[in-house]
């Protein structure tokens, strides 16, 4: 049996406007406690295009404080789960993050079918807010077509 793990902490600040979220941070994020650590992973890839900033050669720290300037904030749908590895298929039992007290956010990103499936059956849906779905940054979609210009589209709508 696997014990129960907890995923990050929220970034979210007052001024976060667009949220992107993912279903459970990956094996390497939560052990090194940053959200897309895996750098198979192409997320900060995918933010270098779309906000046109070098995020690869940045501390994390750095990172964050970017995505907080263009009021973006991060965080998963799932709270806590049982996991063995990274994969989503592996996820037991979740528990899931209560989004209701966001009201500053406009614009929920799904990173990924499964982050909006999860999203959409298991969280009260805020009011009022945008929720779109991205094709996954994961190292498991590399070969999507387009990703890039997507995320773009999602996010630079309020920006």
């Amino acid at each position: 049996m696997n014990k129960r793990t907890k995923g990050l902490d929220p970034i979210i600040y007052a001024n976060t406007e667009i949220l992107i979220i993912g279903t459970f941070p990956g094996e390497k994020s939560r052990d090194e406690n940053q959200y897309y650590y895996d750098s198979r992973n192409q997320f900060w890839n995918i933010m270098s295009d779309v906000l046109n900033t070098d995020f690869l050669n940045l501390e994390y720290k750095n990172r964050i404080n970017i995505l907080q300037e263009y009021k973006i904030g991060l965080w998963d749908v799932i709270e806590s789960a049982e996991i063995e590895g990274s994969l989503d298929k592996n996820i037991k039992k979740p528990e899931y993050n209560d989004f209701s007290h966001l009201t500053q956010v406009k614009k929920i990103i799904c990173n990924g079918k499964a982050a909006e499936e999860k999203y959409k059956k298991n969280c009260k849906i805020l009011n009022n807010v945008e929720v779109l779905r991205v094709p996954s940054s994961s190292s498991a979609n590399n070969g999507s077509i387009g990703r890039s210009e997507q995320w773009k589209n999602a996010i630079t709508g309020l920006l």
